[in-house]
């Protein structure tokens, strides 16, 4: 059997870093793919609500309603409880209705 010189390892380590950034590479682009076939309902939904809100208020005298992303509002929410949490960082906090202010 023959010794495994440093060069050799070198050569392993070299050959695997490439061959892992291809499959990696490979599986973005699969995930792109996908993505692009089949589509993200959230963002269909927002272009729809977005479209709906633009004709209400094309209208005169029109109620608008307010399009609200759930993304968004989510985020929203829990950065108001980070914020309330380190004003007081003793206390616990829980999310009881989210009112939206201007």
């Amino acid at each position: 059997m023959e010794t495994f010189s440093l060069m050799d390892g070198m050569v392993v380590t070299v050959v695997a870093m490439v061959v892992v950034f291809v499959v990696l590479t490979c599986l973005w682009f699969m995930v792109e793919l996908t993505h692009k076939l089949v589509g993200d309902p959230t963002e269909e939904k927002a272009m729809s609500d977005k479209k709906e809100l633009q004709r209400t208020s094309a209208t005169p005298n029109a109620t608008v309603n307010i399009v609200v992303d759930e993304k968004r509002a989510k985020a929203a929410a829990v950065t108001a409880l980070v914020m309330a949490y380190e004003e007081h960082p003793a206390k616990k906090f829980e999310i009881v209705e989210v009112v939206r202010v201007k």
